[in-house]
């Protein structure tokens, strides 16, 4: 698949953005259990979405190791 150098700059933006938004959700946040006694439970937002971030990934490193055509 060829794809123009338009389009390249473009998937390399979403790329960026990608890693971006990784950064920003991989960290642990705590999550309040109530019952007879308070606890917390770590939560980390990115394993919520670590498959969807897996794909899009791959799809963007297809794209970009494909030739680039005019």
């Amino acid at each position: 698949m060829k794809i123009s150098n338009e389009t390249l700059t473009e998937v390399r933006k979403i790329k960026a953005a990608m890693d971006d938004a990784y950064d920003k959700l991989n960290i642990t946040l705590y999550k309040k259990n109530i019952a007879a006694k308070v606890s917390y439970s770590e939560v980390k937002p990115f394993d919520l979405i670590q498959e969807n971030f897996e794909y899009i990934s791959k799809v963007i490193r297809e794209l970009q190791n494909n030739e680039v055509g005019e």
